[in-house]
């Protein structure tokens, strides 16, 4: 295992994020930006072939291997690109071949390539992330108090004790995320739900002054797991656009397979949060060490974990 850790000391934010983030004047600006929906004309420029120019420098600049993507072609002057816009580009699709997914059938892989954080959820259902405590209702509920149902709160119950993974994807990660294990029930999908909210930046400096997790823009759903039980999976959309995009199988059926494409997210950073109900998991023990200095590396379909023996 290739692993990489991010030191908690360093800093890991764009100087723009850590002005809007971390200065009262920035804090102003950076809702007056909202407010008048900024992220909107930006990533309605960035899907625009008038983006097409922005491709190559930052491929450059943070040195991506394009390797793995059939559509790319070596030519002219150090790369050229048939991505008809910067979006384009940014939701790329790799080549199967090229998705290394681990299928041992009680190991836990990693849905994305990101930044994985770990955290217990305490028996009342809370648990703390970057200064800010968050309940299972925060992850599952509109800001606005969206009506809650007898089952949604049975559903939120089954996660107190349990284990939060959160999986923040820079804006240099691949954006597309797979299905960590097979579906239990005919591969049963318990379904999207979609709750609208701001684009904060999902930056370490961000997350340190608002509760982003919850303001964010989201998408969850219940998969009831072959090897895992019952688990929330809740994609949370960032600045500039926060698109969050979940493929409807065309069958009906509503059936998924471990390595099987999910979904995937549109423009910039974002994060993937994984809940386990209590004794489910055991993550890798380099996982957990690597964990006590920051957030940690992993891949697309890695192995970080299995399932928990008594």
């Amino acid at each position: 295992m290739n692993m990489e850790n991010i030191d908690a000391n360093r800093d890991h934010n764009d100087s723009s994020v850590e002005f809007l983030y971390g200065t009262r004047l920035g804090k102003i600006l950076l809702e007056f930006i909202l407010a008048v929906k900024v992220p909107k004309l930006l990533g309605a420029f960035l899907r625009s072939p008038l983006s097409h120019f922005y491709i190559k420098s930052f491929i450059a600049k943070n040195g991506i291997d394009m390797s793995d993507f059939k559509d790319y072609e070596e030519a002219g002057f150090g790369g050229t690109k048939r991505f008809k816009s910067f979006n384009d580009f940014f939701t790329r699709k790799k080549e199967a071949s090229a998705l290394k997914v681990d299928f041992e059938p009680t190991r836990l892989v990693s849905p994305c390539d990101s930044l994985l954080s770990v955290y217990k959820i305490t028996e009342d259902a809370k648990f703390h992330i970057k200064g800010f405590d968050y309940s299972l209702e925060d992850f599952f509920c509109s800001e606005r108090g969206a009506f809650k149902s007898p089952e949604l709160l049975s559903q939120m119950k089954a996660f107190a004790g349990g284990d939060c993974l959160v999986f923040r994807l820079c804006a240099t990660d691949y954006h597309r995320f797979c299905y960590f294990d097979d579906g239990k029930h005919s591969g049963e999908l318990g379904g999207n739900h979609f709750l609208e909210g701001k684009l904060y930046s999902v930056q370490p400096k961000a997350c340190e002054n608002f509760r982003v997790y919850t303001k964010n823009r989201r998408s969850w759903t219940i998969l009831d797991t072959a090897h895992f039980g019952k688990v929330a999976q809740v994609e949370v959309g960032a600045f500039s656009v926060g698109g969050i995009v979940n493929h409807l199988p065309s069958d009906g059926k509503n059936e998924f397979k471990r390595g099987d494409e999910k979904g995937f997210f549109d423009l910039h950073g974002s994060t993937i949060v994984l809940l386990f109900e209590k004794d489910r998991i055991e993550l890798r023990d380099e996982i957990l060490e690597a964990w006590k200095s920051g957030e940690v590396r992993v891949r697309y379909g890695e192995y970080i974990g299995k399932t928990k023996t008594n």
